[in-house]
């Protein structure tokens, strides 16, 4: 007996230590090579949202100027003191009513305050990615541990973990984005909602009418989760429990009220919303494609390291364990737990997927869209590992085989987060990953000249990594989120060949149609595609040319 004392005891210290140095590892990560990535479309439109500046502004702006510095684009990328938190909140209203303004505005003040460079307006999300943790503590406490599901804190360790080094969560954490914001309100949100069920409290509903609210003022989409939990609550306590009833629907009532004013933005906008989204049903793939893109949706959960077959067959080995997980979930635990778990899967996912495999559309593929969905999938899991190493045994080869598979999963995404860190460009930043290739180019050259008609995200993108010497030449073809559309009727002005002579190269990046069509039709001046799209969406499209003037012969 002593020596199995001594072993659970030894246990336990191990098992403390493996998880206290994943969840350091996590953090390493979070912060790691913060300025790597190419800073893409949605986060230059971050940027240039939280600066206080409008899309409409700089297509305007463009629209009259000639030949200009890399530095004039790139003001509209921090803040110059002339813009505050109000000029943020009026520019997301009246251009990009689908990302409520919280961010934004909590942006704005990082900016004024930290700075707006890449590695600064990425720390932002990286810090707020930390509040995760406590969340998850709070959240696998009341749903495991309160329960009676589980006697020890084990599996609240291990969902820490999963989070803490999981290749998806550290992808999104160093995006300068809202989501890692939106991941730790679905925590905290959820958390506090089954905290208010078990004590039933006027202070622990008033906790969970202020954190539903903060949750729907994070991002659109939050609307599914709050669905859930009110689905959930009528299901679990519509025939007993009026006082629970009751108390929910008024925590929800004020919870849903903090969101009223956005929402009667939205409202107000609708058909602006659904332009500026249409790309998500305009754009179709094949129903076998959408079932790939989903079982990567779990697979980089866990693992991610973007070579064939590696993450080919080890994202369908993940989906066997999540299957299974859910299983397990669902025949062994109450029904007060997995049906929580269930209904946030389901609602949180299917309002994306429906449409995309009647009408098509390319909803579901985003992952980033189904956060909540694969933080359940997350807690699945962590049951299925937590019900099987919850009991050491000195002979148990079952339980050793759990380890296995704990450990295991750890190491993939361990390596998926080394991997993932070095690299430049990742699935996340689809549309602009030849980015890095194009400003290589352009910035070896000694006084090159940038003409462009793309659209502000793109050329907003593109300037991050310019050297500031690089002169530009822009039209901004069309706004995508604002209401203008002048701007469609500007006209390709080809400096004449003496004034392209001052400049060492000259490079064409992005042009629209109207613009090619002119393109070919210059006489004097000969296109080289020099770099092509690397998008799912476009692979192999030329997205920069060299000009360089012809030389005509002489005639005796």
């Amino acid at each position: 007996m002593e020596f199995i004392r001594k072993y659970k005891s030894n246990y336990n210290f191990v098992l403390h230590l493996f998880f206290l140095i994943v969840l350091l590892l996590g953090i390493f990560f979070r912060f790691t090579n913060l300025d790597h990535k190419v800073y893409w479309y949605d986060e230059a439109m971050s940027s240039l949202r939280a600066s206080g500046y409008t899309e409409q502004e700089v297509v305007q702006h463009f629209s009259q100027r000639s030949i200009v510095s890399v530095t004039e684009l790139q003001r509209y990328q921090h803040p110059d003191g002339t813009r505050n938190i109000i000029n943020t909140f009026q520019g997301a209203a009246k251009e990009n009513q689908k990302y409520s303004p919280i961010y934004y505005s909590m942006a704005n003040i990082w900016f004024h305050t930290i700075g707006s460079s890449v590695a600064l307006a990425r720390l932002l999300p990286a810090f707020l990615s930390l509040l995760a943790f406590p969340c998850i503590y709070w959240l696998c406490q009341e749903l495991f541990v309160e329960r009676g599901i589980f006697a020890s804190k084990l599996p609240t360790w291990i969902m820490i973990g999963l989070i803490a080094v999981s290749p998806f969560h550290v992808l999104y954490a160093q995006e300068s984005r809202h989501y890692s914001l939106w991941t730790v309100t679905t925590l905290m949100s959820t958390a506090a909602l089954l905290r208010a069920i078990r004590l039933n409290t006027i202070i622990s509903w008033i906790i969970y009418a202020i954190t539903l609210g903060i949750h729907l003022n994070t991002f659109l989409l939050a609307g599914l989760v709050a669905i859930a939990h009110g689905i959930y609550v009528l299901l679990m306590y519509r025939f007993y429990h009026i006082r629970i009833l009751k108390a929910y629907l008024g925590a929800s009532l004020v919870g849903v009220t903090a969101f009223l004013p956005w929402a009667w933005i939205v409202i107000t906008n609708i058909s602006h919303v659904n332009t500026v989204v249409s790309w998500t049903s305009s754009n179709t793939i094949e129903n076998a494609e959408l079932r790939d893109r989903w079982i990567m949706h779990i697979g980089r959960l866990f693992f991610d390291v973007n070579q064939d077959p590696w993450d080919f067959y080890v994202h369908r080995l993940l989906l066997v364990l999540t299957v299974y997980a859910f299983y397990r979930l669902c025949r062994q635990t109450p029904l007060s737990v997995w049906l929580l778990i269930f209904l946030l899967t389901a609602v949180s996912t299917l309002p994306l997927i429906i449409p995309d495999l009647i009408s098509g559309g390319v909803r579901s593929t985003r992952a980033r869209y189904m956060i909540p969905g694969l933080l359940t999938v997350q807690l699945a899991i962590t049951y299925l590992l937590g019900i099987n190493l919850a009991s050491p045994s000195l002979k148990s080869w079952h339980e050793k085989f759990w380890r296995l598979v704990l450990v295991m999963i750890f190491l993939g995404s361990v390596l998926s987060c080394v991997v993932s860190s070095q690299a430049t460009v990742w699935y996340n930043k689809d549309i602009n990953k030849e980015h890095i290739a194009i400003t290589q180019i352009i910035n070896q050259t000694k006084n090159p000249l940038l003409i462009s008609d793309a659209s502000v995200g793109y050329l907003l993108s593109l300037s991050h990594s310019l050297n500031p010497n690089v002169q530009i030449l822009i039209k901004p073809n069309y706004c995508d989120t604002c209401v203008i559309q002048s701007s469609r009727k500007f006209s390709l002005q080809i400096p004449i060949v003496e004034e392209l002579v001052r400049f060492s190269d000259v490079f064409v990046y992005f042009p629209g149609k109207s613009w090619r069509e002119k393109l070919t039709k210059q006489q004097n001046y000969k296109f080289e595609p020099i770099v092509f799209s690397l998008s799912q969406s476009s692979k192999k499209q030329p997205v920069l040319w060299r000009v360089m003037p012809i030389q005509k012969s002489s005639v005796n």
